[in-house]
């Protein structure tokens, strides 16, 4: 392994962080500090900073919230209850990446709703958002499906995933999104 090469890679990504692990509720927490905290170092802009954070806040329960599904017996080659979180920094956004392992039962299920939410426009994610906020069947976790809804809102960005099946029981998820760094200001000056 060339680690200079490697080192290069990490610094030119700008990567602010980095996590593979179990993920607890402690730890959730601790990495929403840390995150706040490497963000305020480098975007100046409030609102900005304020779209980062709710998305990353939305990836990193999503991780938390579904550590649970899978057992340590099914998948013998990887750390079952290990998530993945990567958050890296470029001029324009940022980009933060998630990966899990779920059981096969739930990816058409999530892969159903994905589509749906990158298949509307702005107003039609706010409607969907109040539908599920008011009549939603919250799962025993506390949630409905809103966290997606809520990262597309919140970005304003199409939402990138991929399902990679591990074995008849598991697949592993790779969940990325981008907050852009741009403000509107910027954009009609462009």
């Amino acid at each position: 392994m060339d680690l200079l090469k490697s080192n290069k890679n990490i610094y030119d990504n700008n990567l602010l962080l980095m996590y593979k692990g179990e993920v607890t509720f402690d730890l959730v927490t601790s990495i929403i500090e840390t995150l706040d905290g490497r963000i305020a170092e480098i975007e100046s802009d409030r609102l900005i900073k304020k779209k980062f954070y709710g998305a990353a806040t939305e990836c990193i329960q999503n991780l938390y919230h579904h550590m649970d599904e899978v057992s340590d017996e099914s998948i013998d080659t990887y750390d079952s209850k290990a998530g993945l979180l990567m958050v890296t920094a470029r001029k324009k956004f940022f980009n933060i990446m998630t990966g899990n392992f779920i059981p096969n039962t739930k990816v058409n299920v999530i892969k159903s709703k994905l589509d749906n939410i990158n298949s509307l426009d702005k107003e039609e994610l706010k409607k969907l958002y109040k539908e599920i906020l008011y009549n939603g069947e919250f799962s025993d976790k506390g949630t409905a499906g809103l966290g997606f809804v809520e990262i597309a809102r919140k970005t304003g960005q199409k939402l990138s995933y991929e399902f990679h099946q591990v074995n008849e029981d598991y697949s592993y998820f790779t969940f990325q999104i981008r907050v852009s760094r741009v403000t509107n200001k910027e954009l009609a000056e462009a």
